[in-house]
């Protein structure tokens, strides 16, 4: 059974954890907690087969997609360039020598494939440090931004199934299959 999101009627939706004792009930009678991951609505649905004390350990409220393509951040110290590793409709991920600290707002432009220009995050929180790598948090986009951040999130993860779907009916691996997770 496919789940759709009830607001914009998509079906880029991500099972997500659980909150409160109302959601844990519900989950007994196969009514899920789901986030879509194009318009950020939360909402619940039926999911039969799946078992109510499975919880995945990616707690994250929207699917990341593997990228490769190079931004640049400010930061209240200057400007740096990096790397996009990964991007979601809530942060991304990069690689960036050297690193901002964790805590600092800076603002990013991801020169995104397909792109006419940059895609501005106008205010994004650094939440994770390991060396080189960076985890970000969106915080403000423009509205124009955010539609485009979801245009863009929406191409990537519809051509991720493309290709899943390809290696599944040759019987090879899916390109999921090989992505490591950046915790």
């Amino acid at each position: 059974m496919e789940v759709r999101c009830p607001r914009c009627g998509k079906d880029f939706v991500r099972l997500v954890r659980r909150e409160g004792l109302a959601e844990i009930v519900a989950s007994a009678a196969c009514l899920y907690p789901f986030t879509c991951q194009l318009c950020a609505h939360r909402f619940r649905a039926f999911h039969w087969g799946a078992r109510s004390t499975e919880q995945s350990s990616d707690q994250r409220h929207y699917e990341r997609v593997q990228v490769s393509f190079q931004l640049s951040f400010s930061t209240d110290t200057g400007l740096a360039n990096g790397a996009a590793l990964d991007v979601s409709m809530g942060g991304c991920a990069f690689k960036t020598d050297p690193a901002p600290s964790p805590g600092a707002i800076i603002q990013l432009q991801l020169q995104a494939p397909g792109l006419e220009r940059p895609l501005v995050v106008d205010a994004a929180v650094v939440r994770s440090v390991r060396s080189v790598y960076v985890g970000s948090e969106f915080l403000r986009l423009r509205p124009e931004e955010q539609y485009r951040l979801t245009q863009f999130v929406a191409s990537m993860i519809t051509a991720r199934r493309i290709t899943n779907d390809a290696a599944s009916k040759a019987g090879g691996p899916s390109e999921t299959d090989s992505v490591p997770k950046m915790r």
